[in-house]
């Protein structure tokens, strides 16, 4: 599974010739910004992104250089196919939410900036090591603080069911 993640980010980075050399799309203006604190729904999903954010990060340190990548990427695995349908739907709406008309358009690094998550794992780990951190991933992530679609169904969100 690794591999196969390695020659899709390969393959993405590739790219053709008339890509190389087309214009950069424009980029996404959001309509608004940060945490919305008066809105518990959408508060709910920017607390769930920033949480998922969080472990696509260190799965992907962990991926670089530990000898727990193996376990760390089946634990994702399992947990991902279990949150894919939730999280689609949390980047959904956070999407219409900070950048609306052009929501189609926002990828999950445009909703990461506008909330302001870091683009690394390092900085949050503190005085823990990265062999620890990815050691208890695979613990982590069958706990409940991981469990999205319950969450969401316990908010009666029709998107998580």
């Amino acid at each position: 599974m690794r591999f196969l993640w390695l020659a899709l980010l390969l393959l993405a980075a590739s790219g053709t010739r008339a890509e190389a050399e087309a214009p950069p799309p424009e980029p996404l203006t959001p309509v608004r910004l940060g945490y919305a604190f008066e809105d518990t729904d959408i508060l709910l999903r920017q607390r769930i992104f920033g949480l998922a954010h969080g472990v696509h990060l260190l799965l992907s340190a962990c991926l670089d250089k530990n000898e727990n990548a193996a376990a760390a990427q089946q634990a994702y695995d399992a947990w991902h196919a279990s949150q894919e349908k939730a999280l689609d739907g949390v980047r959904g709406m956070l999407a219409v939410h900070h950048f609306g008309n052009a929501a189609e358009r926002a990828h999950w690094q445009d909703v990461a900036r506008v909330l302001g998550l870091k683009e690394t794992i390092y900085p949050s780990l503190g005085g823990i090591s990265l062999h620890e951190a990815c050691a208890t991933l695979p613990r982590a992530l069958i706990q409940p603080r991981y469990d999205f679609v319950t969450q969401l169904q316990f908010a009666n969100d029709p998107v998580a069911r």
